[in-house]
């Protein structure tokens, strides 16, 4: 073998190395690394154009290693697998073995029993370490085990099902050779691997619901040395595994520890919020979601400044359905609206005010592209967004504001909505009565008119607000006007597993019930006392949680001169312990803002008292 040559391969990978290093230490510009990355793979190229020997394997292992590792990030796990079983077969075929199988565990197996006791075991050992986390990123668990036990050669005499075991006792090479400089050292390597893989078998226990074993998995995890990311991610597992365990306290303390570790944790701090709800305690709660949000947006700010990554990224070797659920992080509008909904729903109408002024504007002012794109999966459509906007600045008396949302949701909408279509609410998982569009088409245009009703109806309230009841009457006709389209028949014999239709027949029925209420307490504003006795008695048969229409129509009757009809209202009205849940209800429709100023229900509670007293009967 020409030394020369040797010589100038070797400073060709050396240089390579050290250029990497140097940029990914400045946090430099991708393209470099990229450069070096593609010229490594070049190098390993021109060596394997040769046939293999002796003289050159370390060489080429050393090589073969740098590529695999500076490519893992950006290659298909395919194509490392496919190079690294390449070079495998060439250090094979170079000392001479004539044993060969294409199934990469007898591969190895032979490898290792091949290169055992021999000066080229370091390089095949970090060659090892790139398989495992191979195996590793695609949860070959099994795999691993058999080839940590192959490479233990005898020293882990525990059972290989025990995996934390036989990984404490491997014993990999890492007599690296000073002249060939390496990407990542094989101890650097292992103890990645390690802490990763502990994790993996933590979050599979926890899938599998064996929630003291994920914990025990987890809390040695944390004990293990490894880059602060990984560290504050296996704390924040083991917080995960402590609140599965209905230990929040501890979840709490384990949140509290990933922090500590790397503050960019945002898992970590989630994981907090949803303690501090399952706890009730909602000042916590929106502190986390607020320290989460100027998070969320200083790191989407700073994206654009390079920084340095990972020669492995722990994301790739952690790579799992059920981790990425552990771990994920909803989007910054997301936890905007989090926070948002949590101030209406805690009367902390002020702050709700701002948080949604600042989610609108984070959503732009054109909201046609959500109506038919899908956007953050649990992020409600941005024109719920704005009906539950229009709803807060209502409950701030910012009722021009009401009215200018309010607009802007129907400019984009009532023209989506066909004039003739009935939708028909009875028939099995949303059939309706039209024919041509697809079903999802069909439960599109009823998501426009449920919109369109409830715009019309939150101006309603706000013009009622206004004292303005001639246009409130109007935009209360026009609410029921939209929900005419909706036909509702035998809505009981819907099964249990049409929630989405459920929820519609339910989503209809109480916004018909609060039109109803609020165009009749309109009436009364207007002294049109039979109309408003009309309206208030139909709003009851959908809308039974909400004391002021029992008494606007016990007012109603008083107004009427049917006193004994009111005073047997009031009584029902007093005795009356029918409440429904509206807390799975758009938030718009769990409540009825108090708008009218007809009656006052002190004078009216008083006045019924009086009634009753004077006529010696007890309420």
């Amino acid at each position: 073998m020409d030394v020369c040559l040797l010589n100038k391969w070797t400073q060709e990978n050396n240089s390579f190395i050290k250029e990497w290093k140097l940029i990914d230490r400045v946090g430099g510009n991708q393209g470099v690394k990229e450069k070096c990355r593609i010229g490594m793979l070049k190098l390993l190229q021109t060596i394997q154009g040769i046939p293999a020997v002796i003289e050159l394997i370390e060489l080429e292992l050393v090589v073969a290693y740098n590529t695999l590792v500076l490519s893992f990030n950006v290659s298909s796990l395919v194509d490392v697998q496919q190079n690294l079983t390449s070079t495998v077969h060439r250090a094979l075929e170079a000392v001479g073995c004539q044993e060969w199988s294409r199934d990469p565990d007898r591969l190895w197996q032979i490898t290792l029993q091949c290169f055992s006791n021999t000066v080229h075991l370091p390089c095949l050992h970090s060659l090892l370490c790139v398989q495992w986390a191979l195996w590793l990123a695609s949860c070959h668990m099994e795999s691993i085990r058999h080839l940590l036990r192959d490479a233990a050669q005898g020293e882990a005499t525990v059972p290989s099902q025990d995996l934390h075991r036989v990984i404490k006792k491997l014993r990999l090479s890492n007599k690296d050779n000073s002249n060939l400089l390496v990407a990542m050292t094989t101890r650097e390597f292992q103890n990645l691997l390690h802490i990763c893989t502990v994790m993996v078998e933590g979050v599979e226990s926890m899938r599998q619901e064996k929630y003291s074993a994920a914990l025990v998995a987890c809390l040695e995890a944390t004990s293990l040395p490894a880059p602060r990311v990984v560290l504050a991610q296996a704390h924040t597992l083991t917080g995960a595994a402590f609140a599965k365990l209905e230990q929040p306290q501890s979840a709490l303390q384990s949140f509290r520890k990933a922090l500590e570790v790397d503050f960019g944790c945002h898992s970590a701090l989630y994981q907090s919020a949803l303690v501090y709800r399952q706890l009730k305690n909602t000042q916590a709660e929106m502190e986390a979601l607020r320290l989460l949000h100027s998070a969320l947006v200083q790191r989407a700010e700073q994206q654009t400044v390079s920084t340095g990554v990972a020669l492995i990224s722990p994301d790739v070797l952690l790579r799992s359905q059920y981790m990425d659920a552990l771990m994920a992080v909803p989007s910054a509008q997301l936890i905007l609206h989090s926070l948002a909904h949590a101030c209406v729903m805690h009367d902390r109408v002020s702050e709700a005010v701002e948080l949604y002024l600042d989610l609108m504007s984070s959503l732009q002012s054109d909201i046609t592209q959500p109506v038919f794109a899908e956007g953050d999966a649990c992020l409600p459509r941005i024109p719920v967004v704005y009906l539950e906007a229009a709803f807060t600045f209502l409950k701030a008396n910012r009722t021009w504001d009401v009215i200018a949302v309010c607009e802007e949701v129907i400019s984009k909408t009532v023209n989506l909505i066909p004039e003739k279509n009935v939708f028909d609410l009875s028939e099995e998982h949303l059939l309706f009565s039209m024919g041509g569009p697809s079903k999802t088409a069909k439960s599109e245009r009823l998501e426009h008119v449920l919109w369109a009703s409830a715009v019309h109806y939150l101006q309603g309230l706000a013009y009622c607000k206004m004292k303005d009841t001639k246009e409130s009457v109007a935009n209360f006709t026009r609410s029921l006007n939209w929900l005419a389209k909706v036909s509702i028949r035998n809505a009981d014999t819907l099964v249990e597993d049409q929630r989405d239709c459920q929820f519609k027949v339910k989503t209809v029925q109480r916004l018909r019930g609060l039109a109803l209420a609020g165009r009749g307490l309109s009436f009364m504003e207007r002294g049109q006392f039979k109309e408003a006795l009309r309206d208030l008695k139909l709003s009851l048969h959908s809308v039974t949680d909400i004391p002021i229409i029992r008494f606007g129509l016990v007012e109603a009757y008083r107004r009427l001169g049917r006193q004994e009809e009111a005073l047997v209202c009031w009584r029902e009205s007093q005795h009356s312990s029918e409440a429904v849940s509206s807390g799975y209800l758009p938030v718009y429709l769990q409540t009825f803002p108090d708008v009218s100023s007809c009656f006052d229900t002190n004078n009216l509670s008083k006045t019924m008292e009086d009634a009753f007293q004077s006529r010696g009967v007890t309420i």
